[in-house]
């Protein structure tokens, strides 16, 4: 099983991992972009379907205010 992650190996001889990013990664749209354009055909098709299906649930929201007057 392969990682994307680069183990380093201290003097201890002992691996150490990258630890693990949670949260939100704030890209660039540049940087958006060249990551779309390396994806496959269906990967491209799923996150453009994926785009649709969310524009047809904005599109059918109903936003109520609870802003009491």
């Amino acid at each position: 099983m392969s990682t994307n992650q680069d183990p380093k190996i201290n003097e201890n001889n002992k691996v150490e991992d990258k630890p693990a990013f949670y949260g939100f990664v704030f890209r660039s749209p540049e940087d958006k972009l060249l990551e779309d354009i390396n994806r496959s055909g269906l990967e491209k098709l799923q996150a453009f379907t994926r785009m649709l299906r969310r524009a047809k649930m904005f599109d059918n929201a109903i936003v109520k205010s609870n802003k009491k007057m």
